[in-house]
């Protein structure tokens, strides 16, 4: 008799460590994606401040010398070598209104609209970056979802006399 119970009630042990196991899992993996997201964000919003600041710097000569005429040189920042500068800097693709990261392994790691580049205050070295960035969630190989984050950059080049 004590066989026969022993028997019909062998696997029933395992099935709540499984469950567990699997839901442990899953938050883990929630965690892991939050965080390299986080981490992303992070980057990348580094990496354009750099750019933006070194654009600033490059082009502070002029756009001092145009805000002394009175003029916010808003027409003529070129949103082009900022673009260029940071494709190069950051190894993106630009492909129609979008910029693309990939993994070494060739996958998509993620991708930005084209950044706009504006002047926070007028008639000042106070300049503005924003985009969005799109970082992919993949499942079984297979982008389900993107995470869309808005990322505003700041730079400023201040005068000391």
């Amino acid at each position: 008799m004590g066989l026969k119970t022993l028997k019909n009630k062998r696997g029933e042990g395992y099935i709540f460590p499984c469950l567990m196991i699997v839901v442990v899992c899953m938050i883990l993996s929630v965690l892991i994606f939050f965080a390299s997201g986080v981490s992303l964000v992070r980057i990348t919003e580094k990496n354009s401040k750099i750019v933006l600041d070194s654009y600033v710097m490059q082009n502070s000569i002029q756009i001092y010398n145009s805000i002394k005429q009175g003029n916010d040189y808003t027409e003529t920042l070129d949103r082009n070598d900022y673009i260029v500068a940071l494709c190069d800097f950051c190894s993106l693709v630009k492909i129609g209104s979008y910029l693309y990261a990939y993994n070494d392994d060739g996958s998509l790691k993620y991708r930005m609209t084209l950044p706009v580049i504006t002047f926070r205050e007028e008639n000042t070295l106070k300049i503005q970056l924003s985009y969005t960035l799109y970082v992919p969630i993949w499942f079984d190989g297979r982008i389900a979802r993107y995470a869309v984050i808005s990322v505003t950059v700041q730079s400023s080049f201040k005068e000391k006399f």
